[in-house]
């Protein structure tokens, strides 16, 4: 059996538009998904130091999906969300990973990724082509340093949050070119 677990990014939660959408498209593709709300966006707090509850419910939310007789995890997370899928022992249960966005300055994704190892092969990153938070020069360095084994897809006309810079392509264009390429990635 096979689980898709969708991870939000910092500041908005599994109910916004484009984790609805994302999951919407998996679903009607016949991907069973799972998706999930941090406790600080549930009860508008800050998030725990050093985000180790974050990475606890995480790492719970795997192991229940084991238990349950899941045998091929896929961890699909939208920025931060995506961050969190980098962490040696989260991947390590991950058959895929999927990053939507990746953050590359905010700084520690960076780390994250060096420490990877054999699971770097594991990674998708799909980005656009207009995002704040990584240009594409910054994404191809940070694959190089971890021996090009990162899959980089390319959303034409999209910042960080996937909807797009100017008319030539709309929102929902924008983000049927995501599903589509989530899906490319999990076969």
């Amino acid at each position: 059996m096979e689980i898709n677990i969708l991870i939000h990014g910092s500041s908005a939660g599994f109910n916004s538009q484009f984790m609805q959408f994302i999951n919407t498209g998996l679903n009607k593709a016949g991907k069973e998904t799972f998706g999930f709300d941090f406790d600080y966006i549930v009860n508008d707090t800050a998030p725990s130091k050093g985000f180790i509850e974050e990475y606890e419910k995480i790492e719970r939310v795997i192991s229940d999906h084991v238990n349950k007789g899941y045998t091929k995890i896929n961890l699909i997370g939208k920025s931060l969300g995506g961050v969190f899928c980098l962490n040696e022992e989260i991947a390590s249960y991950a058959d895929k990973i999927v990053i939507l966005g990746f953050p590359y300055s905010l700084g520690y994704p960076v780390e994250l990724c060096k420490k990877l190892g054999k699971n770097a092969s594991k990674v998708s990153i799909i980005q656009g082509t207009n995002d704040s938070l990584c240009d594409l020069d910054k994404l191809k360095k940070l694959n190089k340093i971890v021996g090009g084994v990162i899959n980089i897809i390319i959303i034409n006309n999209a910042s960080h949050g996937f909807k797009p810079i100017n008319a030539d392509t709309t929102v929902e264009q924008n983000y049927n070119k995501v599903v589509s390429a989530i899906l490319g990635v999990l076969g």
